[in-house]
């Protein structure tokens, strides 16, 4: 693991900021990767914050200061289950903006995680993943311009969750993560992967997450307890938007 480099964190007065930072940085991120490379590649999480993110986006107010048709959204993780499902991160992000944007099916990558075969399933993601970059999928991951996260109550993030295979993988950038306390597989992102995005911003809101979130920031590295201190881009920026409620247990 690469050594921690330096993090920001700012703390906002309520989940609905974090949700509008985190909707501001989009916005920003967005237009200077267009204008440097000509096109925008971000990550999307599932959760609660996220989602009130991506409700802003779909206003009027952000719509009109993106250019969709240069966007390209992939997945840092997903549920086992049907793209229509209610639990499904890919439904939450299609409700919630995507549907409402003036995007196209090319320009969505979807986690097919609902395959009975899900190993498969992931490294094919990881095959799309390089084919949108032009790599090899055996080299070192490709740089994604933008990558958000949510951290659950456990301390975990995307689907990497404690005491979990998926904690230990080193090479692959996409994985197959079976999850005993949920009994189910997921589909996620691995460190290597999301440790190499340009920007990694944590979007972390309410009470519940006080005590991981103490963990976490000011701990001791303890990654198979607190997945979430394994996040420590190689070569990117890390932020941490949380509200009042999540951070009061900080220092």
């Amino acid at each position: 693991m690469d050594a921690i480099m330096a993090r920001e964190i700012q703390i906002l007065d309520s989940a609905s900021s974090v949700a509008e930072s985190g909707a501001l940085h989009f916005v920003r991120i967005c237009n200077s990767s267009i204008k440097a490379n000509g096109k925008f590649s971000v990550v999307l999480s599932g959760g609660s914050t996220p989602k009130g993110m991506l409700s802003l986006l779909a206003t009027d107010e952000y719509k009109k200061q993106v250019p969709w048709d240069k966007c390209h959204f992939f997945w840092g993780d997903e549920r086992s289950v049907p793209p229509t499902h209610a639990d499904s991160n890919f439904k939450m992000a299609t409700d919630s903006l995507l549907s409402h944007v003036p995007v196209i099916a090319s320009q969505i990558y979807r986690m097919e995680a609902e395959k009975a075969d899900i190993n498969q399933a992931a490294q094919e993601y990881q095959n799309k993943i390089a084919t949108f970059f032009s790599v090899p999928n055996s080299s070192s991951p490709p740089q994604f311009d933008l990558l958000y996260l949510g951290m659950g109550p456990d301390g975990h993030t995307a689907s990497l969750f404690p005491d979990t295979n998926a904690l230990g993988e080193k090479s692959k950038w996409v994985v197959s993560n079976f999850v005993p306390k949920f009994n189910t597989n997921r589909m996620t992102f691995t460190y290597p992967m999301i440790n190499q995005a340009k920007n990694v911003i944590f979007l972390v809101a309410g009470k519940d997450k006080v005590a991981s979130l103490k963990e976490v920031l000011e701990g001791k590295p303890n990654l198979e307890t607190y997945p979430s201190q394994g996040i420590n881009p190689s070569h990117g920026s890390l932020l941490w938007l949380l509200d009042v409620d999540a951070s009061s247990g900080l220092s």
